[in-house]
């Protein structure tokens, strides 16, 4: 079962905050849609009706892709709509259940921790370089990765402890 689906079980103030969190990034998400889907368009007005191309719209586009996803990838573990494959786990007796979804958390903590760490030392180390198009230092787009990660990894250890387990 994903997090979120039997309201019974719910903790109020952890709810709370895994709500705010999911309200900010989606809305931080839709900022970035804008931005991604207005650089798009000034492209294509520019090649195509001016007939010149502004350098930068693609570095736009493909950084603010980059935002967008990281950002909506909290807002898709609240509604549980990330990939589990989970036939068998199901018809698991409750107890060993609770073991597998306390190692999945365990795992996605992990995994999520070091994926910041890596994504933290890869975008710092970095600094120096500077983008083709907008010369801007790459740790700027970079830094969309362990901020992803670690919205996600906030995201999921309130979720997990804002559902008592039946």
């Amino acid at each position: 079962m994903a997090y979120g689906q039997d309201p019974k079980f719910r903790k109020k103030g952890l709810s709370e905050w895994v709500t705010r969190l999911e309200i900010f990034c989606a809305w931080a998400a839709c900022i970035m849609l804008v931005v991604n889907v207005g650089d798009i368009l000034l492209g294509v007005f520019c090649r195509y009706v001016l007939k010149s191309s502004i350098i930068w719209t693609e570095e736009v586009a493909r950084f603010s892709l980059v935002w967008i996803v990281m950002l909506g990838a909290l807002g898709a573990a609240v509604k549980g709509e990330h990939m589990v494959v989970d036939l068998v786990v199901t018809r698991f007796p409750v107890a060993l259940r609770r073991m597998v979804e306390w190692g999945r958390f365990v795992i996605t903590v992990c995994i999520l921790t070091l994926m910041i760490y890596l994504g933290w030392v890869n975008a710092v180390s970095i600094w120096h370089m500077k983008t083709l198009a907008l010369n801007i230092p790459k740790t700027i787009p970079l830094m969309a990765l362990p901020a992803g990660f670690a919205l996600l990894l906030a995201g999921t250890v309130l979720i997990h402890f804002s559902w008592r387990r039946s």
